[in-house]
């Protein structure tokens, strides 16, 4: 007990406790062009610098301290990077888009009639209605899982896997 007469540490009944790691890193960023079509309305193209992080939380293994090693979240968060890098982020599920691959191009008219043809390989072409900031950090999210891989996460106790994507640095 403390001189106060409060414990200084967990009692019973307390949950055991759980960490958080955060990595972020000046390689964890893609530039992209893209924009945002709904019914009704289409941005104009333009791009952004986009940044990324990562939070893990978990408890800390007995084995290393860590919760889970920065390298691994690190390398596994600039391969999804480097996917996204330099591309037009095509989202192949949009209402408001029709998009089809004609040789090496893919070719997307939009409601309004505008018309782009890109190079394939220019492209990345990504499961989401819209190329908004928030469906990218789902897509980040998902694709970070993955290359982590859902079963180490699961061994180490990771209990949440938090992802942010900005528009630009600081946003």
């Amino acid at each position: 007990m403390a001189a106060n007469g409060h414990a200084t540490t967990p009692g019973a009944g307390w949950a055991a406790p759980k960490y958080e790691v955060q990595v972020k890193s000046e390689r964890f960023k893609f530039n992209a062009a893209h924009f945002v079509a709904f019914p009704g309305y289409r941005e104009r193209l333009h791009g952004h610098n986009y940044t990324c992080s990562v939070r893990v939380f978990g408890p800390l293994s007995e084995h290393d301290g860590y919760v889970l090693d920065f390298g691994d979240v690190k390398k596994a968060t600039r391969r999804v990077c480097e996917q996204l890098n330099e591309r037009f982020l095509c989202p192949c599920l949009a209402d408001a888009l029709a998009i089809t691959r004609n040789k090496k191009n893919v070719e997307i008219v939009c409601e309004d009639a505008s018309f782009f043809s890109m190079p394939e390989a220019d492209c990345a072409m990504l499961p989401l209605k819209h190329s908004t900031a928030e469906e990218l950090a789902a897509l980040v999210w998902r694709r970070v899982i993955d290359e982590l891989g859902v079963e180490k996460l699961v061994k180490r106790g990771i209990t949440a896997l938090e992802v942010s994507v900005a528009e630009a640095p600081s946003q």
